[in-house]
């Protein structure tokens, strides 16, 4: 039952955003926005364009 729940709870978020074709992409990934790296294991982005976000960048934060 609670596998059904979180599948419906992915369901929701992914049909909330005004991504066309949304994706999904798992594992800790970063991102520079303005003068901060940012962070997340979660990422929903639009499957016909590149993920802006990789794993080379959260170096930044442990050289920080």
């Amino acid at each position: 039952m609670k596998t059904i729940g979180l599948f419906l709870i992915a369901i929701f978020f992914v049909s909330a955003c005004s991504i066309k074709t949304p994706s999904v992409k798992l594992g800790k990934k970063c991102m520079i926005k303005g003068d901060e790296v940012v962070y997340s294991y979660v990422w929903i982005h639009d499957k016909n364009l590149p993920l802006q976000a990789n794993k080379e960048t959260c170096k930044q934060i442990e050289k920080n």
